[in-house]
């Protein structure tokens, strides 16, 4: 729900005028988003990038100070697994905001890693984002814990081994 993000990020515009959205990625929803941001005047706030290939991303990565997803829970019950995005931004050493949705609360500690907000909380999530910019060294700690939190949790050789067991387990069943 990219449309929450940019909600929420509107809220934070009005306490840090000089904040800035750059949203890569392409869409059904992407009219939405740039409409959207016309109707709340934030043209000067927020970027849309579309497509960028992985280097592009990277350097996205790099330049910035934290990592926002706001996803919901589609009306047929649809819901994403672990997004990849978080997981490479959490690998990057970026603090995460996002919500309690499906395989994102298995990467994301809150407090720790990143912070979760409720689905469609609008409000919870830009006071998240703000306190990271309030706080930069509270946001260079969380990142650093969510990098940690990837080294030691995520890995592919802990995939593998995860694998390896539920194989073995199936087998002895």
């Amino acid at each position: 729900a990219p449309y929450l993000t940019i909600l929420a990020f509107n809220n934070v515009v009005k306490i840090h005028p000089d904040a800035k959205l750059v949203l890569a990625g392409d869409g059904p929803l992407m009219d939405t988003c740039v409409n959207l941001t016309k109707h709340l005047k934030l043209d000067d706030h927020i970027t849309f990038l579309g497509v960028v290939d992985p280097n592009q991303a990277m350097s996205l990565m790099e330049n910035a100070m934290c990592f926002v997803q706001h996803s919901i829970t589609a009306m047929n019950g649809d819901m994403e697994g672990t997004p990849v995005a978080i997981l490479e931004a959490c690998a990057a050493g970026i603090p995460v905001v996002s919500t309690r949705h499906a395989g994102i609360r298995d990467v994301i500690i809150h407090g720790e890693t990143g912070f979760l907000c409720d689905e469609a909380d609008v409000e919870a999530m830009s006071n998240y984002m703000c306190e990271l910019a309030e706080d930069i060294n509270m946001a260079r700690q969380i990142g650093t814990n969510a990098r940690s939190n990837i080294k030691t949790n995520f890995s592919l050789v802990q995939h593998i081994e995860k694998i390896q067991m539920a194989l073995k387990s199936r087998e002895q069943n």
